[in-house]
């Protein structure tokens, strides 16, 4: 940090760092395959929030805040049970967080805001839906960071539709099949980051569909088949340490196919 001043300041440049202040921690994945941590902290070199009056898009009056804060970049981590997770920090003046801590509202802007900064700032998608609050003030170590303010935003406040999983669908042909460009199996591989136990998940399987559903999290996945297949004899398999669900259905042959 000293020799990062010294480099700077011989630049003509003034080097602040801000030593975040602990807070709360948000959990959830990122790009739908890993667990994420972002820490909400304070430090007294960010901006002040400030208000205005504005109309919303429906036309009504309102209060429109502005917000600033200041994004570390993520870094690697290991969560409680031992599994890479990615940590990132965003830090607001104190007063935001202050303000937040006596109108829920509000606190659920700073939450916002902060999965807005994390996403546009580092490149990555966070399922917003399912974070949850932990009983933790800071997820790791805290570590300074050289100050650079990212322009405040006002994101939206919310979204009501369940989030759509990542995952993969695979083919898997026998070379001795009548017909070799039909697969004789469809392999769906679904990433459940934020899932517990398989016992959340409601699966229901056609002849030409796979919909998958949990209520916490929050999950839906409505998937299209683009082959025919035998729901009476698929497999679901969950894998509770990479937190996937494997689906294996069989294909109908194309004499049986509607």
């Amino acid at each position: 940090q000293e020799e990062i001043t010294q480099l700077e300041q011989e630049r003509g440049v003034d080097a602040r760092f801000v030593h975040p202040t602990p807070h709360h921690v948000l959990k959830t994945s990122l790009n739908g395959q890993e667990k994420c941590f972002i820490n909400i902290c304070s430090n007294d070199l960010l901006n002040q929030p400030s208000c205005k009056p504005g109309r919303g898009e429906d036309g009504r009056l309102g209060q429109h805040w502005s917000l600033p804060y200041s994004l570390a970049p993520g870094r690697s981590d290991r969560d409680a049970k031992g599994k890479k997770c990615t940590v990132y920090d965003v830090v607001f003046h104190p007063d935001t967080l202050h303000i937040a801590g006596k109108n829920t509202r509000f606190m659920e802007l700073v939450n916002s805001t902060a999965f807005q900064a994390v996403e546009e700032g580092c490149g990555v998608k966070l399922d917003k839906i399912n974070a949850k609050t932990l009983k933790m003030q800071y997820k790791g170590v805290p570590q300074p960071a050289k100050d650079k303010a990212l322009p405040d935003e006002i994101p939206e406040l919310s979204q009501h539709h369940p989030t759509e999983p990542h995952y993969t669908v695979k083919y898997r042909s026998h070379v001795d099949l009548p017909q070799p460009n039909r697969p004789n199996k469809i392999i769906i591989t679904i990433d459940l980051p934020l899932l517990r136990s398989a016992g959340d998940i409601d699966l229901n399987v056609t002849e030409r569909s796979l919909v998958l559903e949990s209520q916490k999290p929050a999950y839906k996945l409505d998937l299209q088949l683009s082959y025919p297949v035998d729901s009476d004899k698929g497999d679901a398999k969950f894998t509770k340490a990479k937190k996937q669900l494997t689906i294996t259905l069989p294909v109908l042959p194309s004499s049986t196919s509607t």
